[in-house]
């Protein structure tokens, strides 16, 4: 047994390296720094390049006390922006000192010399000031992506996973030309932000695309998307796609459907294709049956209506049977609804995660669980048979 003395001889020093960077990881830069005075084993671990590998710059004026954080996260630019490879930027878009903060910090990075950054998420937590349009955040990201500045001989390292879905920001073709043409081993790239009109059109898409043939991840709108856009996905020398997210919005009322025929090669070439898709409420109804094409293997169905349908949960246990694995709906119960939603428990075999925003008839609740085993098994479900306060938040559940 250990005696005292031996406990008074340990110190916050005496701890392994290994431990100490545990520990700062899970601090705030502000905590991180403030532990970091402890001793000088405990600096010296606040300083190894793998403490700022991944970062999360937050600019939320509520939360942070504005002078100090500013000049922490200049510091960490300053000393360790070479050792960033993933990077996440979170703001309350409403401030305008925030919004500054936040493209300093993009301009930042695109001037890093030596730069690592590899992955960039951006992302938006209030709401848009009236007739905000986001213009310096465009100008701040085609820096970012565009060529290694001249002043800057060491070769930057190329861009691998961009995440815009959370920047409430009108974004243009050039973005993603220039995204392209100085980055062509992206690998992921989503854009299924907020913005009411997509500005992203199929040429640039389709021009990514052919750049990015390492690109095997693409989350986009329908409007943005082509036939030429499927097949450039499906030719043989490039990196198979993983997976395709497809949003469909009020855009539909006046875009062509992509063709079976292009599905059906897609399929073929990439038979391991997941794709995610999805109808938010502006989607015209009658689009909707569709553009749910039986070539599409679509894992991820997303019905968010707001309207009564059933026709296309029955279409959706037709279709996509032997791939489909969850199921998210908003809309109205009815006994129509409820029949489908068994239909589709009993059919889909994969089917293991299923969210249903209305009140649905405490039968059919248990009808379901008692057909997908898989659901029973994840627990990863909301069905409801008597309203309740959370999780609703759409609208008002009734129970008719």
């Amino acid at each position: 047994m250990a005696t005292a003395g031996c406990y008074e001889q340990q110190s916050w020093s005496t701890l392994p390296d290994h431990i100490v960077v545990r520990i700062l990881l899970h601090l705030d830069l502000a905590d991180r720094y403030n532990a970091s005075l402890v001793c000088h084993s405990w600096q010296s671990c606040f300083h190894q390049p793998c403490m700022w590998r991944y970062f999360h710059f937050r600019f939320l004026s509520t939360v942070n006390p504005r002078r100090d954080h500013i000049w922490g996260y200049n510091q960490c630019l300053a000393k360790h922006g070479h050792h960033l490879r993933c990077v996440r930027l979170s703001l309350d878009q409403g401030d305008e000192e925030n919004r500054h903060h936040a493209c300093r910090v993009i301009e930042s990075l695109a001037t890093t010399a030596g730069r690592q950054l590899a992955a960039i998420s951006v992302t938006f937590t209030g709401e848009n000031p009236l007739f905000y349009a986001g213009a310096e955040f465009v100008a701040a990201l085609k820096t970012l992506f565009g060529p290694t500045p001249p002043t800057i001989n060491m070769p930057l390292s190329q861009i691998l996973q961009v995440d815009l879905s959370g920047l409430s920001v009108p974004y243009d073709d050039s973005v993603f030309t220039i995204l392209a043409d100085n980055n062509p081993n992206l690998k992921s790239l989503n854009i299924l932000n907020r913005i009411l009109i997509c500005k992203a059109s199929p040429s640039s898409m389709l021009h990514l695309v052919k750049k990015c043939r390492n690109l095997t991840e693409l989350m986009a709108y329908h409007c943005s998307l082509s036939d030429d856009i499927l097949a450039c996905f499906a030719e043989t020398d490039r990196t198979p796609v993983e997976h395709l997210g497809i949003v469909c919005r009020r855009e539909e009322k006046y875009s062509k459907t992509l063709t079976s025929k292009v599905w059906q090669d897609l399929v073929s070439a990439v038979p391991n294709l997941r794709v995610s898709l999805g109808f938010d409420h502006t989607c015209p109804l009658n689009r909707v049956g569709e553009l749910m094409q039986p070539e599409i293997p679509v894992r991820e169905l997303r019905l968010e209506t707001f309207t009564r349908i059933f026709e296309e949960v029955n279409l959706a246990a037709a279709y996509y049977s032997p791939t489909l694995e969850k199921l998210v709906l908003q809309t109205r119960n009815s006994d129509d609804l409820g029949a489908a939603l068994l239909n589709l428990a009993q059919t889909c075999k994969l089917l293991k995660s299923i969210y249903v925003y209305c009140v649905l008839k405490k039968e059919v609740v248990e009808g379901i669980l008692a057909s997908s085993s898989l659901i029973k098994e994840t627990k990863d479900y909301i069905l409801k048979w008597e309203a309740d306060p959370e999780p609703w938040v759409v609208g008002v559940e009734e129970g008719d």
